[in-house]
């Protein structure tokens, strides 16, 4: 079931509840209160920034699922976009998009322009490029 269960390893799931069971009480919205899950957030952030080659002034931030992260990402585009003078942002797509790119497309006034799959079931380059 897509999106439902993306393991069914008993093992994997202890460890799960163990973490969370460590942090469930905690909000690191209340930083004063949570030093060190602000911590951690800022390690995180850092451990990644470093795999992507960011420099010191790299910045970031933790989301609780796919459809947040998508939602932030295309406001981060779009403001992107803005400042360089894009008044009528896009973005080109598969039609096998996650849903949350339309919902984020539509909340922040992007242009939603999809491609087909090819019969091998990937991206048709083709039309991306179009």
């Amino acid at each position: 079931m897509s999106g439902g269960v993306y393991i069914a390893d008993d093992a994997h799931w202890e460890f799960i509840a163990k973490v969370q069971g460590m942090f469930i009480t905690t909000n690191p919205l209340h930083f004063e209160e949570f030093a060190p899950i602000t911590q951690m957030e800022a390690e995180i952030i850092r451990m990644v920034a470093n795999l992507y080659n960011g420099d010191r002034q790299s910045c970031g931030l933790l989301t609780s699922g796919g459809t947040e992260s998508i939602l932030l990402a295309i406001l981060a585009y779009r403001e992107i976009a803005s400042e360089r003078g894009v008044k009528n942002p896009n973005i080109v797509l598969s039609n096998t998009a996650h849903a949350a790119f339309d919902k984020a497309c539509f909340y922040f006034g992007v242009e939603v322009r999809k491609v087909p799959q090819t019969p091998e079931l990937t991206v048709d380059m083709r039309e991306i490029r179009r």
